[in-house]
């Protein structure tokens, strides 16, 4: 919304163009309508950037680090059983980190069932799974909660 602030030209010495309560008045007449559209600004973005918002619109980083192949990007350092031992990431914000792989099964081969992701560079946060169960067939069957340091 245009406020049509229409400026003035000042030259010392002019009596054409005085310092007058006219002129003054103009120019609070649009510092009121800029302070004006400031405030409306304010409390028209004020609601959408509320943390429930936020936290409504995009995915937390706790909810991404539970799936890593969708913050995998880039090389990724595998094992012989083609296990992923590191990968870099991007989280969804575009901050940088780390996949590491702390446990990888035995019992199948190629699966992990721990890791951690570090957020940032330098690290400001790290995202450690514990390690998962497995049933008799390979599929998950518990997920512990992920730490958070």
């Amino acid at each position: 919304m245009p406020i049509g602030y229409v400026t003035q030209s000042w030259v010392n010495n002019d009596a054409s163009k005085p310092l007058n309560a006219v002129r003054l008045t103009h120019i609070e007449d649009g510092v009121k309508a800029s302070a004006d559209g400031v405030d409306a600004v304010s409390a028209t973005i004020a609601g959408r950037l509320s943390d429930a918002t936020l936290k409504s619109t995009f995915v937390s980083l706790t909810a991404a680090a539970k799936n890593p192949d969708l913050l995998i990007a880039g090389s990724i350092t595998r094992d012989s059983n083609q296990a992923v031992t590191s990968a870099a990431v991007v989280w969804p914000d575009g901050t940088p980190g780390t996949f590491t792989a702390l446990v990888l099964s035995t019992a199948f081969p190629g699966a992990v069932d721990s890791y951690k992701i570090t957020y940032g560079s330098p690290v400001t946060k790290t995202f450690t799974q514990p390690t998962v169960t497995r049933n008799t067939a390979g599929a998950v069957t518990n997920v512990p909660q992920i730490v958070v340091s």
